[in-house]
């Protein structure tokens, strides 16, 4: 039965209400079947073993046969049974591999009706062979010992795809909405090019940069450490990594692309700081270019838009806007909201560009630097809802509106770099350097009630800062090999350093009733203040280790480890009276710290095929000496911790293993924390710090199973982890009549939290689809003093989502979704504050490839939020859709695109406390059409485009 007489297509006659179909109708992936082209049709049959049983989990492909370039591929079910999928007429080459047996090849046609291939018998090895080697022709892909390596001809993009596109569509990765990864369950912490870093640590910019096409191979396995892959000493701390390996043709050449996008929106007051001047103008422009040899690479990217993107990170941006905002309390401008870098955040515009240089000298001296400069500029109109715990019988409901606005310009400079002496004799090198300059201006209101109604207190702020702040950090490492039993002597150094210098104004006024029986105007505060805070954190610390074999998979590491963070914070605060500063003495201070501690211990590795194990034991005596300088006020206080721990990890079979960790670990406190002063920047919440805080003392416990069938692309993964914490440092607050709160950090007993769950993704043969579903169950239980009196705080919260998408996505790429959240909160000083609410999201995305020219595309979020936390709350739908044509000869797109269709412009946020619920929601961007052109410079090679 020809496959293509069961399609069904309408042309539609305007793209958007294509559009609507496809998100409306196609939400369910169609089977193939159903997706089929004229001309196309299916290979089915039997591999079975010289006795004629069945084989689970033979590869089968076709090639074809005028230059065996793969066409599809399938893998054998249970009974040995195979289905080739919606091959077009033609000759090809059947290649059936399984290991432990000979391959086989046999030639076979396809003309106007499907094909029986009837049994296919594999004959036994007579000596194994040794692992396969990819081919690009003719294995999609192959599990090298802990490696999965995927052959990239086997999963066709569309023209001028990106490698983030051709990740979606490999079997055991998962590419989210943020650009962050997962691989065969686990998060992807590093994406290196070729074996090598790209620009840094953000994995995004070589996934989203380079071109699907200049791939050959992507390899995932689980990378050790910079510790561990220098020296050698395992210490069971690999990452999940995915390296991208090059065609030989994108290392013969430039190749790269230059796009930009105009259009304009409904308006809107983001036009006041648009460097356009125009409001309603929209832009985005990108250019990148790469150039790779066996040796070097090189690569420029550079960005200007003001439609939300990020250049390249946001990293930048948020460091410096939190020390600006530590200079006055959080609560004055209406708390902190999204950063920027999203949809949903405000209004940015940004510009970037970026150097990536990396060359190999040789085997093992190499050198990898980047360079950054971004500028970028953010506005945030936010409206925040929170109701929080004043008491065991007393809640408060605050209501907030604050506009903000920063413009932000940072320089960032990463190298890596090792050199080799001798055989055996090395030093590495990682050092960043950071230089941020920055401008916020904030005008907030708030209103904080009771829970019956009554107003408590009003409060209005006008805040602006500027300021500065210099950083960076090194990390110098060096291994020598005394003999030829392996005996190793490691050294490290490292140096960080911080040095923030801000100024602002601060003018506030507050409005509470004191509650006079006799009546009268309502009490007023006012404040008027010029304020500047400067810093220095210098931070070192050497170790030195000697490793010693023990034997086969024996190693032993002896090591003596010394830290010191020496750090000096002055706040200068000025009242402003008839407009003249004075010193406000109580409220002005210069601290010094020092913290020191002593480490020492060992630790014992055992490694062998299917094994590991890390036994480690340190002993660690710190000590904390601070200096109040204006008072001549000393602390001091010193205290010793063990620190055990272990792993333990079995790997069962390739892509089966169970991991357990359990480490321990101590946090200092921070230097705001121990300050004896009184911030009362805020009248309405007023900080004070405890120089008596004693460390955190915390015990981790991790879990995980992971299982990854490479025939049957089936992945599960699940987890348990559980920490434990003494001494946690939390709040301790008093709160009056009229709700003014002081606040200072105390030592808790304890805190402890618990999290499992589970994700597991499968194929749907029968549908073609692709399944993904996962749960998380998440139970914290913090503490917090109210009025002396302690409040425990039990979070529940339960997450299920789910997905399913189509597997054969060379017509039609549709996927469907959602997650919905339950939480449950619960407070032993109230009952009337505890909280029950569900918050969801559904999702859905269909995109048409019409004639290999045409792209027809659309997506659809919508998000749902309880409405019993703060009464009436709207949810949200986001639509978006496209359409695109490929020109000159597939090196152009054009694209019209239309987004936020429904004009929701904002974005919101839920976040549960240990004495607050709070709902914050972002004006944003809104229905806007934008016009987008893109073209690939250079080729691969001169290969052209891999099409559908």
């Amino acid at each position: 039965m020809r496959i293509a007489s069961r399609s069904r297509r309408v042309a539609p006659r305007s793209p958007l209400p294509a559009l609507a179909v496809l998100v409306l109708a196609g939400v369910v992936p169609a089977s193939p079947a159903h997706a089929q082209q004229a001309g196309r049709f299916d290979v089915t049959g039997i591999v079975a073993d010289s006795a004629g049983t069945g084989m689970a989990g033979a590869m089968v492909v076709a090639l074809t046969r005028t230059d065996s370039v793969l066409t599809t591929f399938a893998t054998t079910r249970g009974d040995g049974a195979f289905t080739l999928r919606r091959l077009p007429a033609g000759d090809y080459i059947l290649q059936v591999t399984s290991a432990g047996y000979h391959v086989l090849r046999r030639d076979f046609s396809v003309t106007d009706a499907d094909v029986d291939a009837g049994t296919v018998r594999l004959i036994v090895q007579a000596v194994e062979l040794e692992a396969l080697v990819v081919s690009v022709d003719h294995i999609p892909f192959i599990n090298r010992g802990d490696t999965l390596v995927y052959n990239t001809l086997a999963f066709p993009t569309r023209p001028n795809a990106n490698v983030e596109e051709l990740l979606r569509r490999l079997p055991g990765i998962q590419v989210l909405a943020d650009g962050s990864i997962k691989a065969l369950g686990e998060d992807v912490k590093k994406v290196l090019v070729e074996g090598k870093e790209f620009f840094g640590s953000d994995p995004t910019i070589a996934t989203r940069n380079l071109p699907a096409d200049a791939v050959r191979r992507v390899q995932v396995y689980d990378r050790a450490s910079d510790l561990a892959e220098f020296t050698g000493v395992a210490d069971g701390m690999e990452e999940r990594t995915i390296d991208i390996e090059l065609q030989d043709g994108a290392k013969a050449g430039f190749f790269g692309r230059i796009a930009g996008g105009l259009g304009a929106d409904g308006g809107g007051d983001f036009g006041s700081i648009a460097s356009s001047g125009e409001e309603g103008i929209r832009y985005d422009q990108t250019f990148g270019l790469n150039r790779f040899t066996s040796t070097t690479q090189l690569a420029v990217l550079a960005s200007a838009n003001n439609v939300n993107q990020a250049g390249f990170s946001w990293s930048d941006y948020q460091n410096f806007v939190g020390g600006a905002r530590s200079l006055a309390a959080a609560d004055v401008r209406g708390g902190d909201g999204p950063a920027g870098g999203g949809r949903d955040d405000g209004f940015t515009e940004t510009r970037a560009a970026g150097v990536n240089i990396s060359h190999d000298f040789a085997t093992r001296s190499w050198i990898r630097a980047s360079w950054f400069l971004s500028d970028l500029d953010n506005l945030q109109d936010r409206t925040v809802q929170q109701q929080q715990l004043l008491g065991s019988s007393t809640a408060s409901f605050a209501n907030r509106t604050n506009r903000e606005t920063t413009e932000n310009l940072a320089h960032r400079l990463d190298l890596h770099a090792q050199y080799t002496l001798a055989d055996g004799h090395d030093a590495r090198l990682r050092a960043n350097l950071t230089s941020r300059s920055s401008s916020l201006s904030s005008v907030a209101f708030q209103q904080t009630r009771t829970a019956a109604g009554q107003t408590l207190n009003t409060a209005t702020s006008n805040y602006t800062v500027d300021g500065g702040d210099l950083g960076g950090s090194a990390l110098l490492t060096w291994r020598r090999r005394l003999d030829d039993s392996g005996r190793t002597l490691i050294a490290e150094l490292r140096a960080s350093l911080d040095e923030p210098d801000l100024s602002g104004d601060l003018f506030s006024t507050t409005e509470y009733d004191a509650r006079d029986p006799r009546g009268g105007a309502p009490n007023v505060n006012e404040v008027r203040q010029r304020q500047s805070r400067t810093g220095r954190t210098f931070g070192q610390s050497q170790r030195l280790s000697l490793t010693q074999p023990l034997g086969e998979g024996r190693l032993l590491e002896v090591f003596g480890e010394r830290r010191a963070i020496d750090e000096n914070q002055m706040k200068s605060v000025h009242d402003l009276r008839a407009n003249v500063p004075v010193l406000n003495d109580a409220l002005s201070s210069e601290f010094d710290r020092t913290y020191t501690w002593l480490r020492g211990g060992l630790n014992f590795t055992r490694r062998n095929e299917r094994n590991l194990l890390v036994l480690g034991l340190g002993v660690q005596n710190a000590d904390l000496d601070g200096t109040i300088v204006d008072r001549d006020e000393h602390v001091a206080s010193g205290y010793t911790h063990v620190l055990p721990s272990a792993r333990y990890r079995i790997q069962f079979r390739p892509g089966r293993s169970l991991d357990f960790r359990y480490s321990t670990g101590t946090r200092e406190p921070t230097l705001t924390e121990l300050q004896p002063f009184t911030d009362n920047d805020n009248p309405i919440n007023v900080y004070t710090g405890n120089p008596d805080l004693a460390p955190e003392y915390s015990h981790s416990l991790l879990a995980e199973y992971r299982f990854f069938d490479q025939f049957s692309f089936t992945n599960l993964y699940t987890f348990l982890r559980a920490t434990y914490t003494q001494d946690d440092i939390v709040l301790s607050r008093t709160v009056d009549a009229q709700g003014f709160q002081h606040a200072m950090p105390v030592n808790a007993d304890r805190g402890w939290s618990t999290a499992a769950g589970f994700t597991w993704d499968t194929p749907v043969r029968p549908i073609g689809a692709r399944l993904n579903i996962g749960y998380n169950v998440m139970y914290a239980r913090g503490a917090e003093f109210v009025n002396q009196a302690e409040n425990v705080s039990r979070l529940v919260r339960h997450t299920v989502d789910a997905r399913i998408e189509n597997r054969y996505k060379d017509r039609f790429d549709v996927s469907a979704g959602g997650r919905v959240t339950f939480d449950d909160v619960d407070y032993s000083l109230s009952d009337e504050l505890n909280q029950n609410y569900t918050s969801g999201m559904l999702h859905a995305s269909a995109a048409w490839y019409y004639r290999d020219a045409w792209t027809v595309s659309s997506s659809l979020n919508y998000r749902v939020f309880d409405a019993d936390v703060f009464d009436a709350a709207d949810n949200i739908a986001f639509l978006d859709a496209s359409v695109s044509r490929l020109l000159f000869d597939e090196r152009a797109e054009l694209q019209l695109a239309g987004l936020d269709l429904l004009d929701q412009n904002q974005g919101v946020t839920f976040a549960s406390t240990s004495s607050a619920i709070t709902e914050t929601r972002v004006e944003s961007l809104g229905r806007r059409l934008m016009l987008r052109l893109t073209y690939r410079l250079g080729r691969v090679g001169g290969r052209p485009m891999r099409g559908r």
